[in-house]
């Protein structure tokens, strides 16, 4: 389980609670949970909507999730 403790610092710090940050994706207090607590995934558009909430890059706020490299050659 990959808990993304980088996103849990730049909520509490912006004051919004586990319901604050479900209200804005539109899903459960419980979903939310489970996406911040790596039980489920995020979808790409919640990354990108929580990044844009939190005035921080998508790779900044999910950097405890694993990196996809293309390689070229």
């Amino acid at each position: 389980m990959k808990k993304f403790y980088t996103l849990y610092i730049a909520r509490n710090e912006a004051g919004d609670s586990t319901a604050d940050a479900a209200k804005l994706l539109g899903i459960t207090k419980a979903n939310y949970w489970n996406r911040e607590n790596g039980v489920t995934d995020f979808k790409l558009k919640e990354a990108f909507k929580l990044a844009e909430h939190y005035g921080v890059s998508v790779d900044e706020l999910f950097k405890e999730a694993p990196q996809i490299r293309r390689e070229v050659g």
